[in-house]
This record gives C-alpha cells, sequence and structure tokens, in this order.
C-alpha cells in the first residue's frame, strides 16, 4: 500500500503540527498535511474548533501557537464569517455551570411538560437543565415520576 506524503509524521506527530485527527483527514484524501497550505487549513479548522468550546481569540491564538489568525480573517472573508457564527453562536468559555434540579425548576419543568406537544428535551431546555438530569431524578425520585407522567397525562389530554 501507497501511503500518502507525511504519513510518518501523522503517525508519530512533532510536536509543532496541528492536531492529529486534522492531519489524518488530510492525508486519507490524498494530501501532505505538512504543506504550507494544508497546514494553514488544519490550524483554521482548530481555531474554529477552540471558537465554539467559547475560547476567546485571544486564547486560541495562544493555544495554537500561531501569530495572528486575526490576518486570517482580513485575508478570507469566508473564514472572518465563518469565526464570527461560530462565536455567536458559542457561550463564553467557562461560563456554563451545571444547572441544579431545583424545586423552582421542577415546578416550570412540570409546567412546561403539561403544555401539548412539548418533549421532555425541550421542557428540560426550557428550565436549564439537561434531560439526563430529569432522567436521573425520575429514576431516584418515585413522586418526581409520577408528577412528570401526570404532566404528561394532562399534555395528552389538551391534545
Amino acid at each position: 500500500m501507497k501511503r500518502p506524503p507525511g504519513w510518518a509524521s501523522i503517525c508519530a506527530p512533532s510536536g509543532c503540527g496541528p492536531r492529529t485527527d486534522t492531519r489524518l483527514a488530510v492525508a486519507l484524501a490524498g494530501r501532505d498535511p505538512d504543506a504550507h497550505t494544508e497546514r494553514g487549513h488544519a490550524l483554521r479548522a482548530d481555531y474554529l474548533r477552540l471558537l465554539a468550546l467559547g475560547l476567546p481569540p485571544s486564547r486560541a491564538e495562544l493555544i495554537l501557537g500561531t501569530g495572528d489568525p486575526g490576518a486570517w480573517r482580513g485575508d478570507d472573508p469566508a473564514f472572518a464569517a465563518a469565526c464570527d457564527a461560530v462565536s455567536a453562536a458559542s457561550a463564553p468559555y467557562g461560563s456554563l455551570k451545571p444547572m441544579r434540579l431545583t424545586p423552582e425548576r421542577v415546578a416550570r419543568f412540570l409546567e412546561e411538560l403539561r403544555t401539548p406537544g412539548t418533549t421532555v428535551l425541550a421542557a428540560a431546555a426550557a428550565v436549564g437543565v439537561s434531560d439526563a438530569a430529569i432522567y436521573q431524578r425520575r429514576t431516584r425520585d418515585s413522586e418526581f415520576a409520577k408528577a412528570m407522567d401526570a404532566a404528561r397525562a394532562e399534555a395528552k389530554q389538551a391534545m
């Protein structure tokens, strides 16, 4: 089997290369992941990933060890638009704290669940908790499970 150029550096990535999965995808596409243009594409993809995690641009630049991704924005309007869209869609890093299922949230959740056509996921999101937290509570608390069943029954009757 003929391996694409740069294969050895993928199997044992150097400290200065981008993420291995990006390099592997480039190599599997038959291109050299160490080529200047491919390295630039990989860095831009990693920069967008970091922005999607909610990191500020300055922190993303520091993590990637790049000089100035802000220059990329000026060179490529599509990349600038992607950066703006990703930053707008992601919550600031560290701002999301686990939300507790307080009695007030339980009451609001059950009220949301009584609305016809509302799913557990939608009702949980409306009160700021995960559906996993709801189902864990349902498993542990039989009274909560009964209240959920009653709310669902009310929603079905209202349909």
